[in-house]
């Protein structure tokens, strides 16, 4: 079974999926992948198959194999073709015996400058002055799988690598594992629970702080306070927009003069796949202009479609391309 899976995850890695989905039909199983957010076909596999690769995942990402009823998520790394290869692994269940499985490739930091996350290498200076902030909230925004913890974690890599500040960050699970970061996993089962992970970090000094995803008010309240405390604090959040993120935070019932205070920058960010390359489109909100927003003026900005306009202007989108993500990006 170990041969099988290794064999899913080069065919993979050499056409540049993201993701691997195992999933349950009718009569048999089927392995897909996500290509440049396409999914596609890759194998049919036996149900009896489907359950050992079920049951052997589980068991190298350390989850509970006689765990049938609850999802499961964890992290693992299998070597491929002389590289180890970092997966996540979660679980869904189906009935009471039958499970899916999907599996994100993470792909190396190592491997990749953080310029190459864009199109334009010099879209990635535009976060520079804002990693050099001492204080502050910067959420980066999007739905799941447009490169949120891609870019943030490339931008943390960029404050280690001065070596003159404290990185911690809280995961659930770890993602990247970087070295001259303290990282800390999120366990529920052992009663790691990011209240009591984020007072404790935060009683050790860092100068920056990554909490991996504001998933309720507690959380989103914490995390002002933090960056109100001397810290500046990192964090994704799904939104449609940079200006929803405002609204959703509002929803969780924290007032004006709090996001004034503490946000710095917004990003809501999406993922173009163009013939040669797949790249992260933007747009962002300063604190300016949250600040103009929750007072109610009319602010200014570039939005997602106004980029995908100039990329259609310039040659980078064909009509058809255009048409395609003006939609998906509604």
């Amino acid at each position: 079974m170990k041969n099988k899976i290794i064999d899913i995850l080069e065919n993979a890695k050499k056409g540049q999926a993201t993701d691997i989905h195992i999933i349950l039909e009718s009569d048999c199983g089927k392995v897909k992948f996500r290509q440049k957010g396409i999914m596609k076909d890759f194998m049919e596999i036996t149900k009896d198959e489907i359950k050992r690769i079920v049951n052997y995942l589980k068991f190298i990402a350390e989850l509970d194999i006689n765990e049938h009823k609850i999802p499961q998520s964890g992290k693992t790394a299998m070597q491929v073709n002389d590289e180890a290869l970092a997966i996540r692994i979660s679980t869904l269940p189906l009935t009471l015996m039958d499970e899916v499985v999907v599996i994100r490739i993470l792909d190396s930091l190592a491997e990749r400058k953080a310029e190459s996350l864009f199109l334009d290498a010099g879209e990635f200076d535009f976060f520079k002055e804002y990693i050099q902030l001492s204080q502050g909230l910067i959420l980066f925004t999007g739905p799941t799988g447009s490169g949120k913890s891609t870019l943030m974690f490339n931008l943390l890599n960029e404050i280690i690598k001065e070596g003159t500040r404290q990185v911690i960050s809280i995961e659930d699970p770890v993602e990247y594992e970087i070295d001259g970061m303290v990282q800390v996993e999120i366990n529920e089962k052992a009663d790691i629970s990011y209240g009591p992970l984020l007072k404790g970090a935060l009683r050790c000094d860092p100068d920056v702080l990554m909490f991996g995803e504001i998933r309720d008010r507690n959380i989103a309240r914490e995390l002002i306070r933090a960056s109100l405390s001397g810290h500046l604090v990192f964090s994704t959040f799904h939104s449609k927009s940079a200006i929803s993120t405002l609204s959703r935070l509002k929803d969780f019932g924290l007032y004006d003069e709090e996001l004034k205070q503490s946000i710095s920058l917004i990003i809501n960010q999406r993922i173009l796949h163009s013939d040669d390359k797949s790249f992260i489109i933007y747009e962002f909100l300063t604190a300016p202009q949250i600040n103009d927003y929750l007072m109610g003026r009319a602010v200014e900005y570039t939005n997602l479609n106004d980029r995908l306009l100039s990329l259609k202007n310039e040659g980078y989108l064909n009509h058809e391309k255009f048409i395609f993500y003006s939609q998906k990006f509604q």
